[in-house]
């Protein structure tokens, strides 16, 4: 499923290791305890980057990457690491891999490998996370337990009446995907609606999932 969503999404298929990768250097820092060190990022790509530290990093810590003046917080894991100089001082030069990146920050590094603006308003982020799935979509990307897992939920928390014969009247629009812990997760939002019988109001919410590719560990976000 993860395939089909992401053609769906990128309008290509997946392949992290032909992500675009802009080297630099660019001004970045590590958590080295409770401290923050500066650092050089080498290069960064859509799933992962490289350092320079003048102080040896754990095999996983955070990060943060200056890109056209924003930045960036990454978690990421030590693939390998090389001992060497900098200026005459010890260094230690590290290729790393995402393990954690929120979903704006991993959009703005993929604008920036591509070399586009990093910053984009605020019309174009709602565009660029959510694209609205037709029914078709629907029925042909997400399979039918997920969706019914994904609105019992939304009835549990009172955000959709309860689910008859009739096809339920929501609207689902897909975000791509973050990752988490080393791990891709799909960002699904989906937009219901459900009339108060105390008030007869009707009231609206958009509510973010997320589930891995086999459309297990569903998380809502609230």
């Amino acid at each position: 499923m993860l395939n089909d969503l992401i053609t769906f999404f990128t309008g290509a298929p997946q392949n992290r290791r032909k992500y675009a990768r802009r080297a630099g250097p660019f001004p970045a820092w590590v958590a080295i305890g409770a401290q923050w060190t500066n650092c050089a990022c080498l290069d960064i790509s859509g799933s992962g980057l490289g350092v320079v530290s003048p102080a040896a990093i754990p095999e996983e810590a955070n990060f943060r990457v200056q890109l056209e003046g924003k930045n960036i917080v990454i978690r990421a894991k030590r693939v390998w690491q090389q001992p060497g100089t900098a200026q005459g001082k010890p260094a230690w030069r590290y290729g790393l891999t995402f393990t954690g990146i929120s979903a704006d920050d991993w959009d703005a590094v993929i604008r920036f490998s591509n070399n586009d603006q990093v910053a984009v308003d605020n019309k174009a982020q709602k565009e660029l996370e959510l694209v609205r799935l037709k029914a078709d979509d629907v029925a042909r990307l997400i399979p039918k337990k997920l969706q019914d897992t994904m609105l019992s939920m939304l009835v549990q928390k009172g955000r959709l009446a309860p689910i008859d014969d009739k096809t339920p009247l929501v609207q689902y629009a897909y975000g791509g995907v973050v990752k988490r812990n080393g791990k891709a997760l799909h960002r699904l939002s989906i937009h219901s609606r459900v009339r108060d019988p105390a008030t007869n109001e009707v009231k609206a919410y958009d509510t973010r999932f997320m589930f891995d590719d086999q459309g297990g560990n569903v998380a809502m976000d609230e």
